[in-house]
């Protein structure tokens, strides 16, 4: 079987789709992967000697733009409004003739919800697609729309509002390339345009989201790699340090710190001090100078895998697969989402009782940083839940569960 995939996106909406392409490959499918990455990331430079075919579509985008500093609003849909206006809609046209390309050549696509272009190609070409989502909050009508239910008919109405204005509002010039190709405007982007009449993939544990309904939906599990794209082990300075001392406090702000560096590092630096504890902090080294501190180590990367498990907490910026990762590795969190999607996970880990009440980005300082590192250490039931928590993710299989699910479909 011929399968396309498509995915635009910084990080998290990257490495998941390499992991998908390898897992299909593997099974005996011929794979093309097609990405946008807007922070220039190299996840899909692991699929080389893979089988994998993978092209670039835009960029590189370099650091001229932050797209989490579009995030100066708190709702949602205008953060995406302000995202896809900035990295998707200038380059539709190109989108649209590789997302046309994946579906004349391919017999099953599979895209990412966002890529709005790939419905488009598949609508012509007639092309079965899968779409794929990160979050449940993006599944429309699923789970109340702003995080707490207002009850079944505010809800309801408040799904209808988002639609009309995400509908209007958010994909203008892709809209305009689907009217040349000879089909309509959706009347409903979430139900036309982000959902597939055939498949729809959730990439994300059952043992964190709340339990789905939806037609056409399977929670496959978070997509997590094989050995073969496995990051490799850590470093000697970093096992060293863990020798050294006590479990530490790992911070991260993911892909949001490849931006405002700067910024990042004095609040992680300044919670640390304040906080009193040991801890690794990832962060560009020339601007981590650490001189004389001998419980604080400054690195640019390090593989989740096996850090997560060996530190006493995570602060991170509750991107999915770093909550994921967080959650895998049975290690409590702290929470300071920046925007998009990341405000539901901070709530979703808060409710499960492993992470403290979350501390939004803009509003974060170091001295209320340091008290959430202080409370979850100081919390026996966090570290308890998240151990918990962790045992009820050991089973699951989530790139197989997705390459079932597409073979599924193939097979028809």
């Amino acid at each position: 079987m011929r399968i396309g995939l498509q995915t635009w996106g910084t990080e998290g909406d990257i490495a998941p789709f390499v992991v998908l392409a390898e897992g299909l490959q593997r099974a005996g499918h011929q794979v093309t992967l097609v990405h946008t990455s807007l922070d220039d990331g190299e996840h899909p430079r692991r699929l080389a000697g893979t089988g994998v075919v993978v092209h670039r579509v835009g960029g590189p985008f370099g650091r001229s733009v932050d797209p989490y500093a579009l995030t100066t609003s708190a709702s949602p849909t205008w953060q995406l409004r302000a995202l896809l206006a900035r990295f998707h809609e200038p380059i539709a046209a190109e989108l649209l003739e590789a997302g046309e390309a994946l579906c004349r050549d391919n017999d099953i696509v599979v895209g990412h919800m966002l890529s709005r272009t790939l419905h488009t190609a598949a609508l012509v070409n007639d092309t079965p697609r899968v779409s794929v989502a990160f979050s449940p909050q993006a599944i429309p009508g699923v789970l109340p729309p702003l995080g707490r239910s207002l009850g079944a008919w505010a809800d309801a109405a408040l799904w209808r509002l988002g639609d009309a204005v995400m509908t209007r509002t958010l994909y203008p010039v892709s809209e305009r390339l689907q009217r040349q190709r000879g089909l309509p405007a959706f009347g409903s982007l979430l139900t036309e345009g982000f959902r597939s009449p055939v498949l729809n993939l959730v990439a994300a544990s059952p043992a964190l989201i709340p339990v789905l309904e939806a037609p056409a939906t399977v929670v496959t599990g978070a997509w997590t790699p094989s050995a073969s794209l496995q990051e490799p082990a850590l470093e000697e300075e970093v096992a060293a340090f863990l020798r050294a001392g006590s479990p530490p406090v790992h911070l991260t702000f993911g892909s949001c710190t490849t931006y405002a560096a700067r910024d990042a590092w004095s609040l992680m630096k300044g919670a640390v001090e304040r906080a009193g504890v040991r801890a690794i902090v990832q962060v560009d080294p020339a601007l981590g100078r650490v001189n004389g501190h001998t419980d604080l180590l400054v690195l640019h990367r390090a593989p989740h895998a096996a850090l997560f498990p060996r530190c006493a907490a995570v602060v991170h910026h509750g991107g999915a697969g770093t909550t994921h990762a967080v959650a895998r590795a049975g290690a409590p969190s702290v929470v300071v989402p920046h925007g998009f999607d990341q405000p539901w996970w901070a709530r979703r880990l808060h409710a499960l009782g492993v992470a403290p009440r979350p501390l939004p980005r803009r509003s974060a300082t170091a001295d209320l940083l340091a008290g959430r590192i202080r409370e979850v250490l100081n919390t026996a039931s966090y570290t308890r839940t998240a151990g918990q928590l962790r045992s009820r993710m050991d089973d699951e299989r989530g790139v197989a569960a997705a390459v079932d699910a597409i073979g599924r479909l193939a097979r028809g």
